[in-house]
């Protein structure tokens, strides 16, 4: 199901480990089947923290390379430490961007750690036994007055239904010219991988962000396979 850009460590916890101690300068340490978050890492002074398998939704504000490993500052879930700050994961070297979202498990809270070709100490960091891009969408913050969110709407369709609202969303598929009108899906970041479908007279284009005003619908068959729980219909696009 994954397409990690790292490799999963899960192996190393099965076999003796070649690592970097409580240093990243080459130091040959042996496993003791200890880490149960499988980085294979285990000088320095361990915390609770290290038994949790959650994942974390972070994204990477900047990024350093070492000879073996990739050091992210990162901002978003996971924190735990001093609530809404910046906090820092290593991990295996890899081609990482700043200002790209990722999902990491499997994690190990070190303190005191010093990394010599880093230069620095770090009073505490997250060792980091998988991580992979975020297929999650981010969000849009629309600067539009009295867009509703494709979240807000599906959460609350029963109140939506039967009135003219407004979204916002990036175009991505649209069957044009279908019982005379065109079927645009949408989405906003706001409720995951949600197909949000449109209605319009409008043609628009795949990869365009768009708002549209329609009419919220519940429970619509249109035949030939068109059956909808909700959609919006016959919408209009704001400037």
């Amino acid at each position: 199901m994954r397409n990690p850009i790292l490799i999963c460590f899960k192996l190393l916890a099965i076999s003796v480990l070649v690592l970097c101690g409580c240093s990243d300068d080459g130091k040959v340490i042996e496993a003791n089947g200890s880490d149960s978050s499988g980085t294979g890492i285990f000088t320095g002074n361990k915390s609770p923290e290290s038994s949790k398998s959650e994942s974390y939704q972070v994204k990477a504000i900047e990024v350093h390379q070492t000879s073996k490993y990739s050091y992210l500052k990162v901002e978003g879930e996971g924190d735990g430490l001093s609530v809404g700050e910046p906090y820092w994961i290593a991990t295996l070297k890899n081609d990482f961007i700043a200002g790209e979202e990722y999902v990491y498990t499997g994690r190990l809270l070190m303190k005191e750690f010093e990394s010599k070709e880093f230069g620095r100490v770090f009073d505490q960091i997250y060792f980091v036994s998988f991580i992979e891009k975020s297929s999650r969408a981010t969000p849009i913050n629309s600067t539009v007055e009295g867009v509703v969110s494709i979240d807000e709407i599906v959460s609350n369709a029963v109140s939506y239904a039967g009135k003219k609202v407004k979204v916002q969303g990036k175009v991505v598929k649209v069957n044009d010219a279908i019982m005379d009108r065109n079927w645009i899906h949408l989405t906003d970041g706001s409720a995951g991988d949600y197909d949000f479908v449109v209605t319009s007279n409008v043609s628009v284009t795949v990869g365009h962000t768009v708002v549209f005003e329609g009419l919220i619908s519940r429970n619509r068959d249109f035949g030939a396979g068109y059956k909808y729980a909700l959609l919006m219909e016959d919408a209009v696009t704001i400037k």
